[in-house]
């Protein structure tokens, strides 16, 4: 096979480290954007007058709801690094909110 039929049948690598990178921020980076709301939202909760358990509760069933969207998010991002900024800019947004209510 020659160039020009090597390119029509395999992406170029920098395709291949986009989709990469697009699944590590879609399961790694999901799932620390899932932790960081899980503990926020569950501090919310009981910071508004749920009771400590009935708040984890909640905050852990609404986690799974969490990761699906952030997973598909990463996909659906224009690209690799915009998916991460939107990842990183929420963890960090979330962590802050999570320890003010911690020290609240």
């Amino acid at each position: 096979m020659n160039r020009l039929q090597m390119s029509k049948v395999m992406p170029p690598f920098s395709s291949k480290l986009s989709m990469v990178s697009r699944i590590v921020a879609g399961t790694l980076g999901a799932y620390g954007l899932t932790a960081v709301a899980t503990v926020a939202l569950s501090l919310l909760l009981a910071a508004v007058g749920m009771s400590r358990v009935e708040a984890v509760t909640a905050a852990t069933i609404a986690s799974f709801a969490i990761f699906a969207f952030a997973a598909m998010a990463a996909f659906h991002a224009r690209s690799a690094s915009r998916a991460w900024m939107w990842i990183a800019g929420l963890s960090i947004l979330l962590g802050l909110c999570a320890r003010l209510l911690l020290a609240a």
